[in-house]
């Protein structure tokens, strides 16, 4: 079918065009498949507007907000879609066919080192298949902290690295925020007609796991998914938001300060273990849409006064 009959297809019989969150996702598909085609779509298409995203897609390995942290040197970004880091610890953007050294971030469970750096000029994208290949991937720079210390480790080379940030337009089509993608390297066609994706499960071919764009209107085979099946070896995650009053004992605690925060945090972790949840469990704060995590309630706000209301209604009920 052509991308926009397959994309009905999938949404009528199970979910969606198949979504391919990180490099297990991508050859879980590949195994799934027994056909052995040429090529068959994927459920990435290019939409209207750009995006900054990281390389590493992986949800769990980011906390609230830290996806978002940027440390762009002035007048920047400008052009060019992929993000490097000077010695300074500045983001510059320039065209990802630009050859640089690079930072790989390696999350493995046998190695000490969690930013390796590889000095040998690669385009963007052949640094991002090079660590994919060798350790995790392009590194994420998550925080201030993060930041300084990529910057301590490239100062003394004196040239500028790739990191993992990079920004395009594709949309999954089934809305998710997936920031996966797994180019072959040198095909990315700027046509404005070529805005859809497919990939390759033949066995054969040296690149089956690359992806490329093509037009839309071509017919070839393609992959839905369905409702994900939790299983002991991939359970599904499971997210929930809590809304939570706290009333300190010391009235000069700073709810602002990091440190009380993690504090608090870390009091929460502990009392879900002692309810039976697995160790494991992540717990993070939802900032509001000023950036703070706690706001001081006032006195005659309408939940104040909703509270005050409830209490008479119990002590009326006590003296009834």
């Amino acid at each position: 079918m052509t991308w926009t009959d397959a994309q009905s297809y999938c949404r009528e019989k199970y979910t969606d065009l198949a979504t391919v969150d990180d490099m297990e996702d991508l050859n879980r598909l590949i195994t799934s498949d027994s056909s052995y085609n040429y090529w068959y779509w994927i459920g990435l298409k290019k939409g209207d507007s750009m995006k900054w995203h990281w390389s590493l897609a992986d949800r769990r390995f980011y906390r609230e907000g830290e996806t978002e942290f940027r440390n762009w040197d002035t007048g920047t970004p400008q052009n060019g879609n992929c993000a490097l880091m000077s010695t300074a610890g500045l983001w510059h953007n320039t065209s990802c066919d630009d050859q640089h050294h690079f930072i790989c971030y390696d999350g493995k469970q046998d190695t000490n080192l969690t930013y390796v750096l590889i000095q040998e000029n690669k385009t963007w994208i052949d640094a991002q298949s090079y660590c994919r290949q060798h350790h995790t991937d392009l590194v994420s720079v998550r925080n201030q902290t993060e930041n300084t210390e990529i910057e301590k480790k490239i100062s003394l080379r004196g040239l500028p690295v790739w990191i993992g940030l990079f920004q395009d337009s594709w949309r999954w089509s089934d809305k998710s925020d997936c920031s996966f993608r797994n180019w072959k390297p040198e095909w990315l066609l700027t046509d404005q007609s070529f805005n859809c994706i497919m990939m390759s499960s033949y066995p054969y071919y040296s690149d089956k796991t690359k992806w490329i764009n093509y037009l839309c209107h071509y017919n070839t085979s393609f992959i839905c998914y369905g409702p994900a099946v939790e299983t002991p070896e991939k359970p599904q995650l499971k997210r929930q938001v809590v809304r939570m009053k706290v009333t300190p004992k010391d009235q000069n605690l700073k709810f602002s300060d990091s440190a009380v925060q993690d504090s608090i945090l870390q009091e929460i972790r502990n009392k879900l273990k002692e309810q039976g949840l697995p160790a494991d469990i992540k717990v993070t704060w939802k900032k509001q849409p000023d950036g703070k995590v706690f706001h001081k309630e006032e006195e005659g706000s309408p939940k104040k006064e909703e509270e005050e209301k409830m209490k008479k209604r119990m002590m009326t009920k006590r003296e009834l």
